[in-house]
């Protein structure tokens, strides 16, 4: 709703938009990706934050699907912030 969109803050809107101004373009190298995530605080999470091993094979693997590269705005990408 309207009211929504003014009271609430989107956390994801806020964290996608910080990796879109640091990375600069639509695709960027898994290492990279956890470098600036890691860097990342939330509401929940004090930075500098330890990504679980298996969360980085997570963003590996969908690089892999990508030619070597991590489409930002991808389903997978979305699902792994998540």
């Amino acid at each position: 709703s309207n009211l929504y969109a003014i009271c609430c803050r989107n956390e994801c809107e806020e964290l996608m938009g910080h990796l879109e101004t640091r990375i600069g373009t639509s695709s960027a190298d898994p290492k990279e990706i956890v470098e600036l995530v890691s860097a990342l605080a939330s509401d929940t999470v004090d930075a500098p934050r330890e990504l679980p091993v298996g969360l980085v094979d997570k963003l590996e693997q969908v690089a892999a699907g990508s030619g070597g590269r991590v489409p930002l705005h991808g389903r997978l990408f979305a699902q792994w912030m998540h």
